[in-house]
């Protein structure tokens, strides 16, 4: 057997210059795209202050400081900011492994499969379009106030009112103007628009450490010790301040968007997720400090915050300062919404699910022009006759669920097989390939305990110590019982949350109703049942440039607080989000479904997957194929190379 054990020994390690070059070529594959890849670490880390830092915090400040949360403004931006942070450790872990264009989309097309990747894409869709329209109306908004009102008046006067339920007062041409002049910019490049983008996110940066240092010289400390107290409405003011500030904070994932644009995505992405969110919780957290020390919260105007409170000292001329910030926040934020928007409908155009046209990519600019008139268009057209405040809250429900999603498919890749899970990893890929060209392995499923104990650690295989645990969920293949314990807790949670949410005068003191405890208890006692699952699994040893700490409980975190956000909402947006999923499941199974190219033996993703996770065997599946079967056919592609390097009969002994 000594030839046999020589060829294992140079295939299974890639110990030759053959194999050294196929490694090379899937990692140069992997970074094919038809996209420029122009942009640096800085430029992708102001594309992702630029899309949050926007209206919120020149409007949004001032409301919840007054209505919601008084001086405990500080902690609600910083439970909100943690609770945005969680999700966007998710969102960098899956930049490090996939470097394509679509962001939540495409992470959960290779993670968990088809039918639910264009579920979440079609729901980002709608969230960039109404919020790019939503900025474009308060862009519109922020300009009339400067001007009197002259704007809105003159429209009134000379075109007339709008008379219907999600229709605004009056149409907004001045919205819709700006949103295609924007288009217009994004059109001529990715790098001339980051430049854009760079100078107006510095501009406004600026703007706060003004508001910031200036507002501190007319810092009193009494405004926090009225007779209210620092928390005048309680925690529960503070809980409610965070939720209405979480969205100050979305706009993140624009970051992981610009992922096939990125020089060096795998470092890039990570770097500008953490930088940009920690920019931006520190300055919101500190606008809301300046602004309740310099005024008290019961004064402030909602409408005018900042510069009211500067007025209130003497210093008028402030407020122009803070108009010119104003405007480039809410320009950074259109253009980062206008930014993601066409290239999520890319990425699922180019996977076949939209119509084939809207992939289409411009030879000189390398930008997908058609896709981003077109929605470009519609954005401006939404913010031309739609009513946006009773729509920015159906956008919120989209975001969730990808935030949501993305957490899942976290733990449930660490816990998969490190075969099966290899999304970005080329010198693993590669050696893979090395060790088993033109095959898929089969994951095995445990015989036995004894089998078990004896396992080397490979992910998602139960833990020896946790052998008790056979008895309870059986023998079943690897990363199955996690990926179940993510469901649980998943489920589990929403039905603790509606509990609390519709339910909760049964729990309150001093008179609890019995059904209640009881029904409240045996949830909490599955999502602790649920966590000890996951925990008794190991998770597999690939090594990114960037992993979540303290896997699977941050994640699990995660998707409690966004559960929690998104059980809070309003029942009407509930029913607007059905509506919207009817729409698109008819076009999935009219048109994406027969021309999904996800059973194509080379795919978009191809040279990013050596073998993904089971979707098909596992309540996340697609629903018609699984990323397994689209691996399988790859290989049978490559099967026509199936000589061992190095023939047996060229090893003997010493070789070894």
């Amino acid at each position: 057997m000594p030839g046999l054990r020589g060829r294992l020994l140079v295939e299974g390690w890639g110990g030759t210059w053959q194999r050294m070059t196929r490694t090379k070529q899937v990692a140069t594959d992997a970074m094919d795209t038809p996209l420029n890849r122009c942009l640096s670490t800085l430029d992708i880390t102001l594309l992702g202050i630029g899309h949050m830092v926007g209206a919120g915090i020149y409007v949004l400040t001032g409301t919840v400081a007054k209505d919601t949360a008084g001086p405990g403004i500080i902690l609600s931006f910083l439970l909100a900011g943690f609770a945005s942070l969680l999700a966007a450790l998710c969102y960098a872990e899956f930049g490090a492994r996939v470097p394509k264009a679509g962001s939540a989309y495409v992470y959960t097309y290779v993670t968990i499969g088809e039918f639910w990747a264009f579920v979440i894409g079609w729901n980002i869709v709608l969230e960039h379009m109404i919020g790019a329209a939503s900025v474009a109306r308060a862009w519109s908004g922020y300009m009339d106030s400067l001007f009197e009102g002259a704007l809105s008046n003159g429209t009134v006067t000379y075109i007339g009112t709008l008379h219907a339920g999600l229709l605004a007062p009056y149409p907004d041409f001045l919205a819709f103007a700006v949103t295609l002049v924007y288009c217009g910019f994004l059109t001529l490049g990715v790098k001339g628009s980051a430049y854009f983008n760079s100078i107006f996110t510095l501009i406004n940066l600026c703007v706060m450490a003004f508001v910031i240092v200036a507002g501190m010289m007319f810092a009193d400390l009494e405004n926090w010790n009225t007779d209210r107290g620092f928390l005048p409405y309680g925690a529960s003011g503070v809980v409610a301040g965070a939720a209405t500030c979480f969205y100050a904070f979305v706009g993140f994932d624009s970051i992981a968007t610009a992922g096939e644009e990125a020089r060096d995505p795998a470092r890039s992405i990570p770097q500008a997720t953490l930088v940009s969110m920690s920019v931006v919780t520190v300055g919101y957290i500190m606008v809301g400090a300046t602004l309740t020390l310099m005024v008290p919260y019961y004064t402030l105007n909602p409408a005018a915050a900042i510069p009211d409170a500067f007025a209130a000292h003497g210093a008028n001329w402030a407020k122009y300062v803070v108009s010119v910030g104003a405007i480039c926040g809410m320009t950074t934020t259109l253009f980062g919404s206008l930014f993601s928007l066409p290239r999520c409908v890319y990425a699922m155009a180019a996977d076949g699910l939209l119509f084939s046209w809207l992939a289409r990519v411009s030879d000189k600019t390398k930008v997908p022009v058609i896709t981003l008139i077109l929605c470009g268009f519609l954005s401006a057209l939404i913010a031309l006759v739609f009513d946006i405040e009773k729509l920015v809250e159906f956008m919120s429900i989209g975001t969730l669920m990808a935030y949501t999603i993305v957490s899942a498919s976290v733990i449930i890749l660490r816990y998969q097989p490190s075969s099966r899970c290899n999304i970005k990893s080329p010198s693993h890929s590669a050696t893979q390939a090395a060790s088993t060209p033109g095959t898929v392995t089969t994951p095995t499923t445990p015989t036995s305990v004894d089998d078990i104990a004896k396992s080397d650690g490979e992910g998602g295989e139960l833990r020896s110590s946790c052998r008790w645990l056979l008895h309870v969920v059986g023998r079943q293949e690897a990363g199955t019982v996690a990926t179940w314990g993510v469901v649980i807790f998943t489920a589990s949670s929403a039905a603790l949350c509606s509990l609390l949410q519709w339910g909760g005068r049964h729990l309150a003191l001093p008179y609890p109703s019995a059904w209640a405890i009881i029904l409240a208890l045996l949830l909490v006692a599955l999502q602790v049942f649920s966590v000890v699952v996951i925990l008794s699994h190991r998770q597999n040893n690939l090594v990114l440039s960037f992993s979540v700490p303290l896997v699977p409980m941050l994640p699990l975190v995660s998707i409690f607080f966004n559960v929690a956000l998104m059980v809070h909402l309003n029942p009407m947006t509930w029913i607007r989000f059905i509506v919207w999923m009817v729409i698109g499941l008819v076009l999935y199974f009219a048109y994406g479904q027969h021309h999904s190219r996800e059973g194509e033996p080379v795919s978009s993703y191809s040279t990013l997957l050596t073998e993904p996770a089971p979707a098909g065997n596992t309540v996340f599946g697609s629903v018609q194929h699984t990323l397994s079967h689209v691996t399988a056919k790859i290989a049978s592609a490559a099967s026509e190379d199936k000589k061992p390097i190095v023939d047996e009969s060229q090893i003997d002994d010493d070789d070894l």
